[in-house]
C-alpha cells in the first residue's frame, strides 16, 4: 500500500498548450491507452486537444460546444460533458462522430466512468448507464470535480473546502478538511486510493491518505503551479496529469 509520507512526483514532461481565443480555462483533461493526453478548453474553440506524451500537438477533435470535462469509455469512444449547455456526448475518436447525445435537467461538470456508469456532476453526482438512462442521483453537495474507483465516489465541496469520499449508494466513509485549500478543485485517485486535489487559488497539489485520516502539500507554485485545475491519475503508466488553468500541463511519474 503506497502512503502519503512516501509519496514524490518526478517531472516527466511539460508542455504549453496549443490554446485558441481570447481566453483559456484547461477544464478537464484525461489519458488514452497509448499514452497520448486529451485536453478541454472550456473558453476554447470547440475542441478537444490531443498530444503526444512528449507534448507534440497532434489534432484538435472538433466538439459540437465547449467541452469542460472528459472520460474514457474504451479505445475507440470518450464521453464529454459540457457545462452549462446541459448535456454529455459519446463521441468517437476514430470518425470524430457523436454516437450520442445525453440531455440533462442541470449543468454536467465533471464526469468519470466505472463499470459501464457515467457519474457526472449535475447538481448533485447523477449516475448513468452509457446509454444516459439515469439510474440514481446522488443528493450530496458535490463541487464541479468527481473521481469514481470501482466502490468509491470521491468529490469536492467548495463551499466548507471538504473532499469526500461515499460509497457506490451515497453513504458517506470519510471527510477530509484541508485547512490549505481555499479553493479544491480537480480531483483522481491513484491505485492506492489516495486523493489528489488541486487549489486554484493557493496554486498547490495536495494528497490525502486513501483512509481520509492525513495529508500533504505535493506541489506548488514554486513547481510552477499555476491556477491548477484539472488532473488525472493513470493507473497503467502511473503517472499524474495536472493542468494549470491558463496554458500549460504536466506529467509527473509518481515515486
Amino acid at each position: 500500500m503506497r502512503t502519503i509520507k512516501n509519496i514524490r512526483l518526478k517531472l516527466k514532461k511539460r508542455f504549453e498548450e496549443n490554446t485558441k481565443g481570447f481566453m483559456t480555462w484547461l477544464s478537464g483533461c484525461t489519458m488514452l491507452s497509448n499514452g497520448n493526453v486529451l485536453i478541454a478548453d472550456y473558453h476554447g474553440s470547440n475542441v478537444l486537444m490531443e498530444y503526444s506524451k512528449d507534448g507534440k500537438h497532434i489534432r484538435d477533435i472538433p466538439c459540437s460546444n465547449e467541452p469542460f470535462d472528459l472520460t474514457v469509455i474504451d479505445t475507440d469512444r470518450i464521453a464529454v460533458t459540457y457545462g452549462f449547455w446541459q448535456y454529455v456526448d459519446m463521441l468517437n475518436l476514430k470518425n470524430n462522430a457523436v454516437e450520442k447525445k445525453m440531455k440533462f435537467d442541470n449543468n454536467c461538470y465533471g464526469i468519470s466512468y466505472q463499470d459501464d456508469k457515467l457519474f457526472i456532476s449535475s447538481e448533485g453526482i447523477v449516475i448513468t448507464d452509457i446509454t444516459g438512462k439515469v439510474l440514481k442521483t446522488l443528493k450530496v453537495n458535490c463541487g464541479r470535480y468527481l473521481e469514481s474507483t470501482i466502490d468509491r465516489i470521491y468529490f469536492t465541496d467548495n463551499r466548507d473546502h471538504t473532499v469526500h469520499c461515499i460509497s457506490m449508494t451515497g453513504e458517506e466513509i470519510w471527510v477530509h478538511k484541508v485547512e490549505s485549500l481555499v479553493v479544491p478543485m480537480g480531483i483522481t485517485v491513484d491505485d492506492h486510493q489516495n486523493v489528489y486535489v488541486t487549489d486554484g487559488y493557493l496554486n498547490v497539489l495536495t494528497v490525502i491518505q486513501h483512509d481520509g485520516k492525513a495529508s500533504k502539500t505535493l506541489l506548488t507554485e514554486t513547481d510552477d503551479l499555476d491556477k491548477p485545475s484539472a488532473l488525472h491519475y493513470n493507473k497503467d503508466k502511473d503517472v499524474l496529469l495536472l493542468c494549470n488553468k491558463k496554458d500549460s500541463a504536466a506529467l509527473y511519474h509518481l515515486e
